[in-house]
């Protein structure tokens, strides 16, 4: 244990103190702010922050504890990098955010207003990019301290089928959104309440799986890592960090927002099959997002990949 992952601990059991706070404080807002209620909403999005940041901080403590490749090395390295990294990671999360919440309406914000949604969004999901990016690379750092070398070379494999594909889903899913919202009334934009109905689950997967082919073939054109390049390479320490980050991850992050539900998941499947008060879909899909995050931002700032899904090492990239 070093100096950052305890003080990553510290700010990690300083996000539970909202278990501490009275209930009524969050079933019952008495002050608002232009619709906003800032009593509970501040207190969640402080313990929000802290476990974001706890996050970050106790897995750059396991990268350098285990001497793998750090983001925020990375970020420093070049003046450029850390610029552009934020933007990158914001794009990723508002793409993100477009297919599953703004179209797919998977999930709210009942303590927020519009106005405040359009204030944090865009920090807000650069900071949980960076949040899931890190508990990522923590423990695809570990993986790495505990295997060998995997063969290097060129396994031939179909990108440019796999881009068709997947540009073929994209446009496929975006034909089954217009023609849904079009049957139900049209698109009207909800942030803080559920709407009462939803397109079908099928077509934010339907969306990802487009995502991930699209951004396969563009990492492939370029010459540059990716996760389904380093599994063919019978590198498989990118996968099982994208299954044991978002099983940790998910575990804590969900049970703990699952007392006051800072945000609210709406028309998951599987309503009634829950675990410590989150529905068992949400549990399952929650490697799916690191896809969504981490691969089309390996295609935005092509410098990412090798940090990403080459096996990594102290001295960064």
């Amino acid at each position: 244990m070093n100096q950052k992952m305890w003080f990553g601990l510290i700010l990690l059991a300083g996000s539970y103190g909202q278990l501490l706070l009275p209930r009524r404080l969050f079933d019952h807002p008495s002050h608002f702010f232009f619709g906003y209620a800032f009593i509970p909403g501040n207190l969640l999005a402080c313990s929000t922050a802290l476990f974001a940041l706890g996050i970050i901080v106790l897995s750059e403590g396991v990268c350098e504890r285990f001497g793998g490749a750090s983001l925020w090395r990375f970020a420093t390295r070049e003046p450029g990098r850390l610029a552009w990294l934020p933007l990158t990671a914001g794009a990723a999360g508002l793409a993100f955010e477009f297919f599953a919440q703004w179209l797919g309406k998977l999930w709210v914000y009942p303590y927020w207003t519009v106005w405040f949604y359009c204030l944090v969004v865009l920090p807000g999901f650069v900071f949980y990019w960076i949040s899931i990016a890190e508990s990522y690379l923590a423990v695809k750092a570990v993986l790495d301290a505990h295997t060998g070398p995997h063969p290097i070379g060129r396994p031939l494999f179909p990108f440019g089928a796999l881009g068709f594909l997947g540009a073929l889903s994209l446009v496929a899913v975006a034909w089954l959104y217009l023609r849904w919202y079009a049957a139900h009334g049209g698109y009207v934009f909800i942030v803080t309440r559920p709407a009462p109905s939803a397109p079908p689950f099928a077509y934010v997967l339907l969306a990802l799986l487009g995502l991930w082919c699209v951004a396969e073939w563009a990492l492939h054109r370029r010459g540059r890592p990716s996760l389904l390049r380093s599994a063919l390479e019978r590198y498989w320490n990118p996968a099982a960090a994208i299954l044991g980050s978002s099983l940790g991850l998910a575990m804590i992050m969900e049970t703990q927002n699952a007392a006051h539900r800072y945000w609210l998941y709406t028309h998951f499947p599987g309503a009634d099959l829950t675990m410590m008060g989150v529905q068992l879909s949400v549990f399952a899909t929650w490697p799916l997002q690191y896809l969504a995050f981490l691969l089309p931002a390996s295609v935005l700032m092509p410098s990412l990949a090798p940090l990403l899904w080459k096996r990594g090492s102290a001295g960064g990239v």
